[in-house]
């Protein structure tokens, strides 16, 4: 019986987990189960429901071992490789050893590991989706926030304190009105382009001073998001074109600095709010090209991430199984 391997993706809204047998060959699971986050998101209680799921999930299967491998990929930046979160907005943590705790609930019989949700994905992309056969890539994900991972000569690059590519908080404005992002500071090209605050900037603007036919797609200025703005913005309106002018440069500009820094032979695109927002995307590229390094745009391909809801799953128990 081969080793299985467990992978959760804890995320803003969902957490889902599956359980791999044919890892690193197959990224085919014996089983995936998905459940809302819910609204009680303390840390013990997070701990618990996890604590009782990774068994079940087991037992389910009808799988087991002596070690078994947990990866978690979680949505939040980490301090040190030993699983602390240091902050994650979607949870309203600081300062949370998740590693150490879940460790103690889940007893010996498991290796925990957690690892930054983007990190995550991007490794499963590396290894078993749209990096395949490349040595160096660098994976951006625009959907709910930006988050960015890059695999360095077939290494996941982490950094010395598990910070590395938090390119959603690098900064595009430094004015002392920036716009306020999730993570506590101001200026991060996320505050401007991440799809919750995109969303949040644009229903504001439309409720007390622009017109645009978002409303209309929307159904109201509450229903407003990004893909209403997106085909507003196709049919030639002109507060989405001029949101887009503002803040596209801002996310073409920062891949344009990270390919620029990292050299990667491929770019993989992905996220909620990219596959849905074509014009945006777009634009950014646009930008994108206009900023980067000319010697490390030669030879760059840019690709679509193929795992979608998976590569986090597959990213995180190849992780923690050691693939």
């Amino acid at each position: 019986m081969s080793q299985v391997a467990i992978g959760i993706d804890l995320g803003g809204t969902n957490l889902r987990a599956a359980v791999f047998a044919g890892l690193p060959d197959s990224a085919d699971a014996l089983l995936v189960h998905r459940e809302s986050v819910g609204n009680d998101r303390s840390p013990a209680v997070i701990v618990e429901r996890l604590g009782v799921l990774i068994p079940e999930l087991l037992q389910r299967t009808e799988r087991g071992g002596l070690r078994i491998p947990v990866g978690i990929g979680f949505a939040g930046m980490l301090r040190g490789h030993h699983g602390y979160v240091a902050n994650s907005p979607n949870f309203g943590w600081h300062d949370v050893a998740l590693g150490s705790m879940l460790q103690a609930r889940l007893g010996e019989r498991y290796d925990v590991g957690i690892y930054n949700d983007v990190n995550a994905i991007t490794y499963g992309e590396f290894k078993l989706g749209a990096g395949i056969g490349a040595s160096d890539i660098l994976a951006i994900f625009v959907g709910t926030g930006i988050g960015a991972g890059a695999v360095c000569d077939n290494v996941l690059l982490q950094g010395a304190n598990n910070t590395a590519t938090e390119l959603g908080h690098t900064k595009v404005v430094i004015e002392a009105d920036a716009r306020l992002c999730s993570c506590g500071l101001r200026g991060c090209v996320e505050a401007y382009v991440g799809g919750k605050l995109l969303q949040e900037r644009a229903r504001k603007d439309l409720d007390t001073w622009a017109s645009s036919t978002a409303v209309d797609l929307a159904g109201g200025v509450q229903n407003v998001h990004p893909g209403h703005l997106d085909a507003a913005a196709a049919q030639g309106d002109d507060y989405a074109l001029e949101l887009y002018s503002e803040v596209s440069p801002m996310l073409g500009l920062a891949i344009a600095n990270a390919v620029t820094l990292l050299n990667p032979g491929r770019l993989v695109l992905g996220g909620g709010v990219f596959s849905r927002t074509p014009v945006l995307r777009d634009h950014v590229l646009a930008a994108f090209e206009a900023a980067v390094n000319p010697p490390a745009r030669e030879g760059l391909q840019i690709v679509e991430a193929e795992l979608r809801d998976t590569g986090g799953l597959v990213g995180a128990a190849l992780l923690a199984s050691g693939h």
